[in-house]
């Protein structure tokens, strides 16, 4: 238990660091989407990033199933099963404990994703006490190890509905079967894809509504005086005598104004 939850912690961070200069680290379709509800990120970008991480996803499920091809044929002789003594489809789909039923699995999704949303936006306010960026991918990987291991006992947390729903795809091609999805009567797979969605949208409009819109327009935390992380299509504006262009700046990065041999960039986001 402690071992996944701190691998998944990792394995955040470790994606956040490699896309958080193009992207702005946006890993999650459900913390995408309600980015862009919330207004901090532009809907175009909503939606290519949503189909990225859904596509990335299914990659990643092809890419662990090569790798442990032979470990699952040494496991279970081929036999792909869900639950018992030969199940395996937990490494691809979150699934439910024997305890818990439908009214307490949605409840679980619901909460998991809205403390999820309410602890990025405050690592992410600049009014709040926000990490430097180097750290900012490390902070959110303990948020994820945190989630983790509070919502174990009910078999876990999607969160993510790129997460669940693609390897959940391609553990349904490659051998588990129609029960993937059919597991309680096909009211099981939808959870873990919608309703980090509605969690997620729920969270950020308390963090809005509770935290963001009580801060004054003077206070600020450090050098940053206004609130919300910068959307990551946001650019500054450079400007060299007659030649005016747009450069990307880092999605979680602090206004910086450089000069060098006439070049200043003299706005951020």
């Amino acid at each position: 238990m402690l071992l996944n939850a701190v691998n998944n912690g990792i394995a955040v961070s470790i994606a956040m660091f490699v896309s958080g200069g193009v992207t702005g680290a946006f890993l999650n379709p459900a913390v995408t989407l309600a980015w862009a509800v919330i207004g901090k990120l532009r809907w175009t970008c909503c939606i290519f990033y949503s189909i990225a991480q859904f596509v990335g996803a299914f990659a990643a499920a092809a890419v662990i199933y090569v790798l442990y091809y032979d470990a699952l044929q040494s496991f279970d002789g081929g036999h792909r099963e869900l639950f018992g003594s030969n199940g395996t489809a937990g490494l691809y789909g979150t699934y439910p404990a024997d305890h818990q039923t439908f009214l307490s699995s949605i409840i679980n999704e619901l909460v998991g994703s809205g403390i999820l949303l309410i602890a990025v936006l405050s690592v992410s306010d600049r009014r709040n006490w926000r990490p430097d960026n180097g750290l900012f991918p490390l902070v959110n990987g303990l948020i994820i190890v945190a989630l983790n291991l509070a919502f174990y006992g009910n078999g876990g947390v999607a969160m993510n509905p790129a997460r669940d729903l693609s390897p959940r795809l391609f553990s349904y091609f490659s051998g588990w079967g129609e029960e993937t999805f059919s597991l309680w009567n096909y009211q099981w797979f939808w959870i873990p894809f919608a309703m980090p969605y509605a969690g997620a949208i729920i969270g950020a409009l308390m963090y809005e509504v509770l935290i963001e819109f009580h801060w004054s327009p003077e206070l600020s935390h450090g050098n940053h005086n206004e609130s919300g992380p910068p959307r990551p299509d946001e650019g500054a504006l450079i400007q060299e005598e007659s030649v005016t262009a747009i450069q990307p700046i880092h999605a979680f990065g602090s206004p910086v104004i450089i000069k060098d041999q006439g070049t200043q960039i003299i706005k951020s986001f």
